[in-house]
């Protein structure tokens, strides 16, 4: 009868696993290059990390250090020293349209960084940025916006509320921007007749995504995106089911998901 040389596995595995991260520490502390330091610290973060029920992005990627992006982060007046990806792809996504005709515009502003990386990233003669905003948060969460996982936030009536003036002091920098004051989407009639080259949505519930993606999507010039933050949010459901409803009968088909949450069009 051959014995199995594994009489104890889970006490074997935790001994292994114990090996490997002392490797691994030692090589992150004493590594011969700076690769295998590297390596070894991204290694140890990614095995806690997963641990816990996270993931890390991918090593050795150059994104967080753009210098283009970087200078205009620095301008914004309420910049933190965290560089978001959200605001990274929202920025680069707003300098690939930058030489399409139309203006462009975001529905819920919140501070206003995102409308400022959208403003500079665009700047052009005769271009408008309008921001549509109720600035008393957001509106009354209906069944809709209910979120499948008992972990996640549940939004509130008047959360995420910003004063206008707050965001006016924030965007103080660029002369083209015009503000709506009221909720989605009573102050859609003074554009109506616009044309856009970037629209970014991030009301976060169902409703006002949906009237805002069937309003401004038969306004966008051919090659404009159309770019919702909340897409792929575990928070905000309602919002992937309205972006996904209104494309589903369009020539784009579907919505090219990010696996930073968000989720756009590029008009056909």
């Amino acid at each position: 009868m051959q014995h199995s040389s594994d009489s104890n596995p889970p006490f074997l595995r935790r001994v292994r696993t114990s090996i490997t991260v002392v490797r691994s520490l030692a090589r992150a502390i004493l590594g011969r290059s700076d690769q295998i330091r590297y390596e070894a610290r991204y290694g140890l973060m990614r095995r806690l990390a997963h641990s816990l029920g996270f993931e890390l992005y991918n090593s050795n990627l150059v994104w967080q250090d753009d210098g283009v992006y970087r200078e205009q982060w620095a301008r914004f007046p309420e910049r933190t020293s965290e560089v978001k990806d959200r605001h990274f792809v929202l920025f680069e996504m707003a300098r690939s349209v930058a030489n399409l005709t139309g203006d462009t515009a975001e529905c819920g502003v919140f501070a206003g960084a995102g409308s400022f990386l959208i403003c500079a990233a665009t700047q052009k003669a005769g271009r408008v940025h309008h921001i549509f905003d109720s600035f008393e948060g957001l509106s009354a969460p209906t069944s809709e916006d209910t979120p499948d996982y008992s972990y996640t936030y549940r939004w509130k009536k008047h959360d995420l509320a910003v004063p206008q003036d707050r965001v006016q002091r924030n965007l103080a920098a660029f002369d083209h921007v015009a503000m709506y004051k009221g909720w989605i989407p009573d102050r859609f009639d003074a554009v109506r007749d616009s044309r856009f080259a970037f629209v970014h949505v991030d009301v976060d519930l169902e409703q006002p995504t949906r009237d805002s993606l069937e309003f401004f999507y038969p306004r966008l010039v051919p090659g404009g995106i159309l770019l919702c933050d909340d897409y792929g949010s575990a928070a905000c459901p309602g919002a992937k089911r309205a972006f996904d409803e209104l494309i589903r009968d369009k020539p784009e088909r579907t919505v090219v998901h990010l696996p930073t949450g968000q989720g756009f069009i590029v008009k056909r």
